[in-house]
């Protein structure tokens, strides 16, 4: 992170801290101004051809702020256009995000070439999914609560509302409350992916734990599967760029902590028992064992 982004991050987080209320109706206003392409391809509006189109699926905390954004790059080399319709709904219609799973909707906003969608937060029913070249990436979800607590409690930006509700309900409640009153939410999710994603013609899943320990390897595999190959030096960019470490906790960066097995740290040992009862059947699903 640049010296001037960090400054812009600092001084955005006191604003949210000192004026939640305004900062989140001027973002809601400032938002409503933008996200036009993605208002037109939900409307039908977009029609592309060319190259099969990558969907990238992951969830809160899995590193997929920095996976899309690199993404993005490449699919832009590569001449896809990128549509993100979650982040359009968070940010302009917060109450309409069950829209990504209206049939007509979806036929509408979805086309298997020429797109890059992403960061997709569900298993959506995408229809001819097959055509498409998908890339989950997931982590152990019991890192993701933990990462998850501290993100909405202390840096997430309040987009709507309702992420100004979830902060402050997770300043009036403790780590270990709260992992354990989201972890069915994050049990169902989970288990949507591997049902309608993990092994189905098209989808290459990865794991977070391998993007921060190996990942020249892990692009490598993502560029192959999606043949996003056409600009090596987009490709060499993104590597020299990929950083994952942490010199020390920060509870107000967004990569507070990228170390796998954090919640063992975090959590209390009865707690640790309760979320592993609580996500059994997700653990054995992903081998996360």
């Amino acid at each position: 992170m640049s010296k001037s982004t960090s400054i812009y991050r600092r001084a955005r987080l006191w604003v949210m801290k000192q004026c939640p209320e305004t900062y989140v109706k001027l973002s809601q206003a400032y938002n409503s101004l933008l996200w036009k392409r993605e208002r037109r391809g939900l409307e039908g509006g977009i029609i592309p051809e060319g190259a099969p189109s990558v969907l990238f699926y992951s969830y809160y905390r899995c590193g997929s702020m920095f996976l899309s954004r690199a993404l993005q790059k490449l699919a832009g080399a590569n001449g896809l256009q990128h549509l993100d319709y979650c982040s359009y709904f968070v940010k302009v219609h917060p109450d309409q995000g069950s829209r990504l799973f209206d049939e007509a909707t979806l036929a509408r906003a979805f086309h298997p070439t020429g797109c890059h969608y992403g960061t997709l937060r569900r298993a959506y029913p995408i229809p001819s999914h097959e055509l498409y070249r998908s890339v989950l990436l997931l982590r152990d979800p019991r890192d993701c609560l933990v990462s998850h607590y501290y993100s909405v409690r202390d840096s997430h930006t309040l987009n709507n509302r309702g992420n100004l509700e979830a902060r402050r309900e997770a300043l009036r409640t403790d780590i270990d409350q709260w992992v354990l009153g989201k972890a069915s939410e994050y049990a169902q999710d989970f288990e949507q992916f591997h049902t309608r994603l993990v092994g189905k013609p098209g989808v290459l899943f990865l794991r977070y734990e391998e993007m921060v320990t190996a990942f020249p390897d892990f692009l490598r595999k993502i560029v192959a599967h999606t043949g996003l190959d056409q600009d090596q030096e987009a490709i060499a960019r993104i590597l020299e760029e990929a950083d994952f470490e942490v010199s020390g906790e920060n509870l107000l960066a967004h990569k507070r902590s990228v170390k796998p097995g954090n919640h063992l740290k975090k959590l209390k040992p009865e707690t640790v028992d309760r979320l592993n009862g609580a996500l059994a059947e997700v653990l054995e699903l992903f081998a996360y064992r």
